[in-house]
């Protein structure tokens, strides 16, 4: 395989203030240096904030949407919803589990794409009608209580923690727990420390919290399968 050099790009992963600066190359080429790069349809930062990451998949949905209220004219909330699920609400659900938001702003954000395609899929655009109204008439719950709903970081966990994808658990910032105590079971893991909010809501801080406070019997379950429902039994 060959790698063409206008299509690469070079970013420094930092939240220091004073940087150091390279020059890559690659088939003696200069890298461009940026300060944002998507892989895998997730926006990186420097700065590993999903500020932009947010604003690129709202930009799309909206853009998505507003495609959807010009073609599909129609009076059929069933095939509207249809449409709305399939096509726009993926792009904001897209890999949240890594980048889930804890900001009220982004949070807001990604909110106010669903009370746009509520008021799209029952056409009630006048600024009096309430959309707190029309998600519960559509029975549709807030994209934040989805993101919590699904527990995709817990089941990512999950997997890393049964060798179930191809990630060393050596190379993370996460140990397991030497001492047992009554609150955590004997298969938590050491919550890492955090000097920022940043930090302390990210990925495996967060994750980690939830996951040693998980009954025994969840963790111990024998499948991805088994996990997510017996999850979904302790949440009910």
């Amino acid at each position: 395989m060959e790698l063409n050099p206008r299509k690469c790009h070079a970013i420094t992963v930092t939240r220091k203030r004073t940087r150091h600066h390279h020059q890559y190359t690659l088939n003696g080429i200069v890298l461009d240096t940026v300060t944002s790069a998507k892989y895998l349809g997730i926006t990186i930062e420097t700065n590993l904030k999903w500020n932009q990451h947010i604003s690129n998949i709202c930009h799309k949905a909206n853009n998505t949407l507003a495609f959807l209220r010009r073609n599909l004219r129609i009076h059929s909330t069933q095939l509207k919803t249809t449409a709305y699920q399939a096509l726009v609400r993926p792009l904001v659900e897209h890999g949240c589990s890594v980048w889930d938001p804890y900001t009220a702003g982004c949070i807001q954000q990604l909110e106010m794409i669903q009370r746009r395609a509520a008021r799209y899929v029952l056409n009630r655009y006048h600024n009096t009608s309430s959309v707190s109204e029309m998600l519960e008439q559509l029975g549709w719950p807030s994209l934040q209580k989805r993101r919590e709903a699904s527990r995709g970081a817990l089941t990512m966990l999950y997997k890393m923690h049964n060798s179930l994808v191809d990630i060393n658990m050596d190379h993370h910032p996460i140990h397991p727990i030497t001492r047992q105590t009554r609150t955590v079971h004997p298969y938590g893991y050491l919550v890492p420390i955090s000097r920022t909010e940043q930090h302390k809501q990210s990925f495996f801080p967060r994750t980690v919290r939830q996951w040693n406070s998980l009954p025994q019997e969840v963790i111990l379950a024998p499948s991805v399968e088994v996990f997510r429902h017996r999850l979904t039994e302790d949440v009910e």
